[in-house]
């Protein structure tokens, strides 16, 4: 007699999270959503940083950045098939959406802001 095993592997309702940190622009080059993770690997101007909040603001990615003071500078997210989004210091960024690949600051001018 054969025992039949079922697994919630594929179980939609529940998500596990990783103990590793991800690397935001391998899985927007696969195409992938990123699961929950320890902490997210984003690229500011060419540099690797780990966030742990899924969910920062840009803000937070400046100061994480060294791009002090924040005003001075104009964040832009760059996700996998779309142009350059301008991200607001105040806007919350979800990491976790499929394509996040990487953020650029540039300078405001005088005239900006």
């Amino acid at each position: 007699m054969t025992e039949r095993v079922e697994t919630r592997e594929h179980d939609p309702g529940e998500e596990t999270v990783l103990d590793d940190i991800i690397d935001l622009e391998e899985y927007a080059k696969r195409g992938e959503r990123p699961p929950l993770a320890k902490g997210y690997r984003i690229k500011i101007n060419g540099e690797s940083y780990v966030v742990h909040d899924p969910m920062p603001t840009g803000r937070e990615i400046l100061t994480l950045g060294g791009l002090l003071p924040v005003e001075n500078y104009t964040l832009r997210l760059k996700a996998a098939g779309s142009k350059p989004e301008k991200i607001a210091l105040d806007q919350k960024v979800d990491l976790r959406k499929p394509g996040v690949e990487k953020f650029k600051a540039l300078p405001r001018d005088q005239t900006e802001g």
